[in-house]
C-alpha cells in the first residue's frame, strides 16, 4: 500500500489555483500534528500541508528512512502532485530546515517556483558535514531531555521510550549522514529565523543561513525557545508568511504580532521596511519611496536619507537601484545630467551625475567617487534602527553613516551648492556612486574594464584619510588625504583531532586547539615599519599635537636607528595616541580575525575547527611572503595555515597579486588638486596641519592608481575614537556639526577649482 507523506487537512481535492500552499516539516523525532495548533491562524489563502514520512507518526511501524536524498525526493514530487498552481512556502523546524531545504532545491531543479523558504530553529547545511556515525538509544535520549522534546519522567516509562525514541533515532540518523556541502545554493526568497530563549540553535548559528542562498535573505526572531512553532505560533507564522506577494489579510490580527526583523538584515533585493518615527528637528526631510524632498545643499538631510535606504551589500553586491534612482532625482532637479549603468545582477547599478566644466584649458574630470553599498548591520543589538537615520544628542546614527553615506552626503551638497550659484568649473566634476565596493564583483575595476574611456579622470577624491582632534576632544589638530591603502589577505586556519560523543571529552579537542593558536596570534605583533607616507603624516602630528610626550615618542620613532628602538618608541606612540587602533594600522602589518566555526551536532564533539583572519599590509613595508612564513612558524604543527586566494589561484599566485598592489606608486601630492584641498582645510580649520597619510583600509582606489591616476582619500569631518571603533560595527555615528563643517571644506576644495562661467 503506498501511503501518501503530504496531507492537506480539511481539503480533498485542491479547491483553488490560487493562494498559498505552506508545507510544513517537522523537527527531530515529530511528524505533521506537530503543527495542529496552526490551523485557524493562517491567512485566508494559505492551506497547510503537513508530513508524515515512514517511520513518524502514525507510521511508526513502518521502516524509517533515515537518507535525506531519499525523503526531500519523496516529499518533492509529492507536492508537485498536490501544489495546483499555488504558490508554495516550505517552513522547516529545527532538523526540518535542512529538510525544508533540500526539497527546495529539488523543486527548483524541476523548474517549480518556490515563493519562500523559512528556516525556524534550524542549523544552516554548511553545519552538517556527513560523518556523525551511528546513532544509539542513548543519544536519542540524551536529545530527547535535552531540547526538551519530551519529560525525562516519561522516557522512564519502558512503553512510553519504544514509541518515542525510534523516529528520534531516524531523525539523528538522517542528519549524521548529510552532507550539507553537496548541497548546491538556491536562488530563493529566504527567511531565517530564531527563537529568542533558544539554548539550542542560537541566534549566531541562524545568521549563517544568510550564506545559504543566491536570493534575498530576512533574518528575524520570535519570542519562545527551541520549539516556538509550538508556543507562539502566530509570531512563527507571522514571521514565515507576511509580506508575500498577492496574499490575502490573515484571519487574526494577532498574525502581525511577536516576530521582529532584525534592523539592517534584509540582504539583497528589498530594503526593510519603513516602520520607525522619523520626527527630528534636525533631520527634516522626507523620503518617499525614491523621492528626496528636503534641501539638496544639507548635507545632514542627505545623509539620513542616503541611511534610510537599504543598500546593505551581503557579499556578492548591494540592490542600489533605489538609492542611484533618488540621487538622480536629486541631480536632475538642479539640472545637472545623470546615469545609471546597471551590472549583470539585478538592481546592483553604478550612479552618474556631471558638471561640465568650461573654459578653453579644460582638465581632465576630477570624480567624487563614493559608495552606495554598505556592510549589513547584524552584528549586536543596536540602540537605534540602523537604517532610520536618527539624530540623538548631536550625532547622526545609522549603518553606512561614517562609511560612507556621510561622506557621500557632503560630496553631493557641496557641489549642488555651487550649482546653485551658478558656478563654472576648470574642468568636469563626477559624482560616482559605486555600487560594489564593500564587497561583489561589480565595482570600480568591473566598470573600468566593461567601459574603458567613459570615466577619463584626472584625479579622484574617495574615502580616507581622517580630521582629529587634541587630547582636549574638541580642538582640531590635524588633517590628513590620503594617496595610498593598505591591502589585505585572507587566512585560513583549521585544528583537526578526532570526532566522538560528547560524553567521552578528551585532551587536545579541536575547538580548544583553535583558541590556543588564535590567542598566540592574538599576542603576535609585527615589527614598527612606517613607509614614506606614514612617515610623513607623523611628523606633521609631532609638530602638531600639544601633547609633548607624545611628540617626544614620535620624533624618538621617526629617527630611531635600529629595529628595536623604532618598535619600543612606535608603542609608545601607539600607547599615548588617543586613536591607538588607528595609529597602530598606520605603522605596521596587522592581523583581523573575522570568523571561527566548528561543530554541527550537540552531542558530538567536532573532529575539525577553523578561523579566518586577514593580514593587513603597507605599501613598501613587510613581504607577505615573509609574514606567512612567521606566522607558520609561530603556530608549528597545532593548525594549518593556508592563504586563500582567488578561485583557482595558488597560494604563490595570490602573493605575486598582493605584491603587485603593494608596488602601485603612491598617488601624486604636487597637483591643483591636492592644493585645494590643503587651502580649503586652512579655510575651515584655521591652524590645522594638511598633510599626505597612508590609509589604513582598502578603498577601490587602486584600479586608478594602475593607471596613474591620482586618488586622494577623505573622510572631511571631525573623527574620536569611539566613531572609528564603531565604523562597520554597532551603533555607527558621525557628529552632525562635524558632517557641516566636512561639507564646507569640500565646498572650499571646489571652490578652488571654480573659473569664470
Amino acid at each position: 500500500m503506498n501511503v501518501p507523506w503530504l496531507s492537506v487537512p480539511g481539503e480533498n481535492p485542491p479547491d483553488s489555483a490560487a493562494g498559498t500552499l505552506a508545507v510544513c516539516f517537522a523537527p527531530t523525532g515529530a511528524h505533521g500534528s506537530t503543527f495542529a495548533n496552526w490551523r485557524g491562524r493562517l491567512p485566508e489563502d494559505t492551506a497547510l500541508a503537513l508530513i508524515t514520512p515512514p517511520g513518524r507518526g502514525t507510521r511508526v511501524d513502518e521502516e524509517p528512512v533515515t537518507d535525506m536524498t531519499a525523503y526531500a525526493d519523496a516529499v518533492a514530487a509529492e507536492i508537485r502532485a498536490l501544489r495546483a498552481g499555488r504558490r508554495l512556502v516550505l517552513i522547516g523546524v529545527s532538523l526540518g530546515a535542512l529538510l525544508a531545504y533540500e526539497t527546495c532545491c529539488r523543486l527548483l531543479d524541476a523548474g517549480v517556483p518556490v515563493a519562500r523558504l523559512c528556516a525556524v530553529a534550524g542549523q544552516c547545511p554548511g553545519d552538517f558535514h556527513g560523518d556523525g556515525g551511528d546513532v544509539t538509544v542513548e543519544d536519542a535520549r540524551a536529545f530527547a531531555t535535552g531540547t526538551g522534546l519530551t519529560d525525562p519522567e516519561l522516557l522512564a516509562d519502558p512503553e512510553f521510550e519504544e514509541v518515542l525514541l525510534p523516529p528520534v533515532i531516524a531523525d539523528l540518523q538522517l542528519a549524521a549522514d548529510y552532507d550539507g556541502s553537496r548541497s548546491p545554493v538556491p536562488h530563493v526568497e529566504l527567511r531565517a529565523v530564531w527563537a529568542t530563549e533558544d539554548p539550542h540553535v542560537p541566534e549566531v548559528t541562524v545568521r549563517r543561513w544568510i550564506d545559504w542562498t543566491r536570493g534575498e535573505c530576512t533574518l528575524l526572531s520570535v519570542e519562545g525557545g527551541h520549539y516556538a512553532h509550538q508556543e507562539n505560533p502566530a509570531a512563527v507564522i507571522s514571521a514565515c508568511l507576511d509580506g508575500l506577494p498577492g496574499a490575502r489579510p490573515s484571519r487574526r490580527s494577532v498574525l502581525g504580532a511577536g516576530a521582529t526583523a532584525v534592523a539592517g538584515t534584509v540582504l539583497g533585493l528589498a530594503a526593510v521596511p519603513d516602520t520607525t518615527p522619523r520626527a527630528s528637528a534636525a533631520a527634516p526631510t522626507a523620503v518617499g519611496g525614491i523621492s528626496f524632498e528636503g534641501d539638496p545643499t544639507d548635507p545632514v538631510g542627505l545623509a539620513v536619507a542616503m541611511i534610510r535606504q537599504n543598500t546593505s551589500n551581503p557579499g556578492d553586491g548591494a540592490h542600489t537601484q533605489p538609492f542611484a534612482q533618488m540621487l538622480q532625482g536629486i541631480f536632475r532637479a538642479a539640472g545637472v545630467g545623470t546615469e545609471i549603468v546597471p551590472t549583470p545582477k539585478e538592481g546592483n547599478v553604478h550612479f552618474f551625475a556631471r558638471v561640465p566644466g568650461s573654459g578653453p584649458a579644460r582638465k581632465k574630470p576630477l570624480v567624487l567617487l563614493g559608495h552606495s553599498d554598505v556592510v549589513p548591520a547584524i552584528g549586536d543589538k543596536w540602540m537605534t534602527d540602523p537604517f532610520a537615520g536618527d539624530i540623538k544628542d548631536g550625532k547622526l546614527y545609522g549603518r553606512g553613516s561614517l562609511d560612507m553615506k556621510g561622506v557621500n552626503a557632503a560630496f553631493v551638497a557641496a557641489l549642488l551648492r555651487h550649482v546653485r550659484e551658478g558656478a563654472a568649473f576648470d574642468r568636469d566634476i563626477v559624482v560616482w556612486s559605486d555600487c560594489d565596493e564593500e564587497q561583489g564583483p561589480y565595482g570600480v575595476r568591473w566598470f573600468l574594464t566593461e567601459h574603458p574611456g567613459k570615466v577619463e579622470a584626472g584625479a579622484v577624491i574617495t574615502e580616507g584619510g581622517w580630521v582629529l582632534n587634541q587630547r582636549d576632544g574638541r580642538t582640531p589638530m590635524i588633517a590628513s588625504l590620503t594617496c595610498n591603502d593598505k591591502r589585505s589577505l585572507l587566512l585560513r586556519l583549521e585544528t583537526s583531532s578526532y570526532a566522538t560523543h560528547t560524553s567521552k571529552p578528551f585532551t587536545g579537542q579541536a575547538v580548544i586547539r583553535l583558541g590556543e593558536v588564535l590567542d598566540q596570534l592574538g599576542q603576535w605583533r609585527a615589527h614598527i615599519r612606517p613607509n614614506a607616507l606614514s612617515r610623513q603624516y607623523f611628523a606633521e602630528l609631532a609638530e602638531a599635537t600639544t601633547d609633548p610626550s607624545l611628540a617626544d615618542a614620535l620624533r624618538e620613532m621617526l629617527d630611531a636607528r635600529t629595529e628595536q628602538q623604532r618598535d619600543r618608541a612606535g608603542e609608545a606612540v601607539v600607547r599615548l595616541s588617543e586613536t591607538p587602533e588607528l595609529h597602530n594600522a598606520m605603522l605596521r602589518t596587522t592581523l583581523a580575525f573575522t570568523s571561527a566555526q566548528s561543530g554541527y551536532y550537540p552531542s558530538i564533539v567536532p573532529g575539525t575547527a577553523t578561523a579566518e583572519f586577514r593580514a593587513a599590509f603597507l605599501p613598501g613595508a613587510d613581504d607577505p611572503g615573509r609574514i606567512v612564513a612567521e606566522l607558520r612558524s609561530l603556530i608549528g604543527n597545532r593548525a594549518a595555515l593556508t592563504v586563500v586566494g582567488n578561485p583557482g589561484e595558488s597560494e604563490q599566485q595570490a602573493l605575486d597579486r598582493l605584491r603587485g598592489y603593494l608596488a602601485v606608486p603612491d598617488s601624486d601630492y604636487d597637483t591643483d588638486v591636492f592644493r585645494a584641498w590643503q587651502t580649503a582645510v586652512r579655510r575651515t580649520h584655521p591652524g590645522v596641519r594638511a598633510t599626505a597619510c597612508q590609509f589604513e583600509a582598502v578603498t577601490s582606489a587602486v584600479p586608478f592608481r594602475e593607471q596613474k591616476v591620482p586618488v586622494y582619500g577623505m573622510y572631511p569631518f571631525t573623527v574620536n575614537r569611539d566613531m572609528l571603533k564603531r565604523m562597520h560595527g554597532t551603533d555607527e555615528h558621525i557628529g552632525v556639526e562635524a558632517l557641516r563643517q566636512g561639507t564646507e571644506t569640500v565646498y572650499q576644495l571646489l571652490a578652488g577649482l571654480r573659473t569664470e562661467a
